[in-house]
């Protein structure tokens, strides 16, 4: 908890200034009850004018008082709301960039679900400490401390009283804590599973009606939802438990007053006076004690947080080590020597002894079966992941001497799995290169021959994509995302199986257009079908994470069996598909 308050340091010249109207708040509010008793203590049966003049003078001093510390009051709420909002945009800000910038490998030790909530609940939880801090955990001290010794100075056995009240207090508040505590926790839990389920059965909207499973959908987030509500009700009711409790606790502490104070003959001024601190130094408890049990569900919150910001930044490492290498005038030549890679929680490595070359003007194409680790390859040029052995040289020279930054800006990937955000087709074109002109656009969709669907619709390239891209078609989304690789016009093209959707016609058409018109540049193709690769200059095989043929297509199928049966294997299927 304590490590997390750093976020704090900029705003200390305004936590200082709100600490300091704080202390002025509770000090003018200390006063209040004194100021009234010296007020009652001016009425007599019979008024004279002096005696009303001086009733006035008093009650304008304490109206004065009162006013002084609404102000007060209003300020110091202005001021720490400001501190906790910053604070919570400034750890909700460091959370999300820290995502932005880990390996995938540390990325996805966490549930996006988790992230989600730990971005959102978890900082909210935190923040609303931070809100408290100010309003209760600096001033309640005070009141406490102050509020005895003001009772004190009025009468020296009475304010025992309130005092013998005190420890029921703190029993009250254990006995609820022991139990509510636990409480939170599990609910944090439970909140993660249900963002779980919901994010699932939202997502996978389509295949759970393919499959007419809506009503076990609807059964799972219905236990994962009473769960949450089974946990919350139970916070509630023992929260709803407290106040009654307290109020009456209360109510008993000033009966006692009044009673002994009867008893001894004090004035109705200073029994007034001690009843109001009775209730203040008993409110000061109160709202510590509150304070106390959301710490823990806070500190909880911010543990989960924590994991986030201390993930390792592997993939930055060498900021701490060395001067990144200039890529302004990178040409695009890739090499991989004896690259070995593995996933840090696997038994064996996913790739083994991977050696190729490939030129700028020259175009790689990858194949394997599923599972060979064409995906795994491709992750390792842009430092999605960094090799566990040998290394991976971009222009001669290691990509581990790269600024990420620098090294992703000449390279395009357009993914397996299309990721197109909501917003209009424009938008999402741009997202390659936003100072990229409207010519350069539409010269892009011509190369990915997305341009006549793009023209086909009524806004053209102003027409809103839903989120998930689900008013486009899977081949649509595919030639969009090739044009958003191009916009981008990097030394380094990656295409990732990103040609599985579309017919054999466009297929080949979009690689003759790129052959065409895309110089100066490498490109690597990762892909299931032989049509789409034969012609590249060579093509690695892989088989079980290692490379079992490199070559050309003619050289391949004489010298690696893996290949020549793949090729043979879509050859038998096209004719049994043409009818022949």
């Amino acid at each position: 908890m304590i490590k997390i308050l750093k976020f704090l340091k900029p705003y200390w010249k305004l936590v200082t200034i709100t600490c300091i109207i704080l202390l002025v708040q509770v000090i003018s509010n200390l006063f209040v009850p004194n100021l009234l008793a010296n007020m009652i203590k001016c009425i007599k049966p019979q008024l004279e004018n002096s005696a009303i003049i001086e009733i006035v003078e008093r009650g304008a001093i304490a109206l004065g008082v009162v006013l002084a510390v609404i102000a007060c009051q209003i300020t110091t709420s202005y001021l720490s709301s400001k501190i906790a909002m910053a604070f919570g945009r400034d750890v909700r800000k460091a959370v999300f960039e820290k995502t932005q910038r880990v390996a995938l490998s540390e990325f996805y030790s966490i549930s996006t679900s988790s992230l989600i909530n730990r971005t959102t609940n978890d900082i909210t939880q935190v923040q609303q400490v931070v809100l408290m801090a100010f309003r209760v955990m600096l001033n309640a001290p005070i009141i406490l401390i102050g509020g005895c010794f003001m009772a004190f100075s009025l009468d020296v056995e009475l304010p025992f009283v309130i005092l013998a009240c005190v420890p029921v207090l703190i029993a009250l508040f254990l006995i609820i804590g022991k139990f509510i505590v636990p409480l939170f926790k599990q609910m944090q839990v439970a909140v993660d599973k249900l963002t779980v389920v919901a994010r699932e059965d939202l997502t996978g909207v389509r295949v759970i009606r393919a499959f007419n499973n809506d009503e076990v959908e609807n059964e799972r987030f219905k236990k994962a939802n009473e769960t949450v509500r089974n946990i919350n009700t139970k916070a509630n009711m023992l929260m709803g438990f407290n106040m009654p409790a307290v109020e009456f606790i209360f109510s008993i502490v000033m009966l006692l007053i009044v009673y002994f104070g009867a008893l001894k003959g004090t004035g109705i001024a200073d029994i007034t006076a001690l009843t109001q601190y009775g209730m203040r130094i008993m409110m000061a408890f109160v709202m510590m004690i509150m304070v106390f049990i959301m710490v823990p569900r806070a500190s909880a919150s911010a543990n989960r947080i924590n994991e986030i910001l201390n993930l390792p930044e592997t993939i930055l490492s060498n900021d701490k080590v060395k001067t990144y290498v200039n890529l302004d005038n990178a040409k695009g030549k890739l090499e991989f020597k004896n690259v070995t890679f593995q996933f840090p929680d696997a038994d064996e490595p996913t790739l083994k002894d991977i050696s190729f070359k490939v030129e700028p003007n020259q175009t790689l194409a990858i194949i394997g079966g599923t599972g060979s680790g064409k995906s795994t390859v491709i992750n390792l040029i842009p430092r999605f992941y960094d090799v566990t052995n040998g290394e991976i040289l971009f222009d001669d020279v290691d990509l581990r001497d790269y600024n990420p930054t620098d090294l992703r800006s000449k390279i395009a990937l357009a993914s397996q799995k299309v990721e197109l955000f909501s917003g209009t087709i424009m938008e999402n074109l741009k997202y390659g290169n936003p100072n990229a002109t409207e010519e350069e656009i539409k010269k892009a969709c011509k190369l990915a021959c997305a341009d006549t669907f793009i023209e086909e619709k009524e806004d053209g390239y102003n027409y809103v994509i839903q989120k998930g891209a689900g008013n486009l078609s899977g081949g649509q989304k595919q030639r969009l995302n090739i044009a958003r690789a191009i916009i981008k016009n990097p030394k380094l093209f990656i295409f990732d199986d990103s040609f599985s959707a579309l017919d054999f016609k466009t297929d080949a058409q979009i690689r003759k257009n790129i052959k065409e018109n895309v110089k100066d540049a490498t490109i690597i193709i990762v892909a299931q079908r032989v049509n789409t690769i034969m012609n590249a200059d060579n093509i690695l095989v892989l088989n079980d994470g290692n490379a079992v043929g490199y070559g050309s297509h003619e050289k391949l199928m004489k010298s690696c069996p893996e290949y020549k049966e793949l090729v043979e294997s879509q050859t038998k299927q096209n004719k049994v598909k043409g009818g022949k």
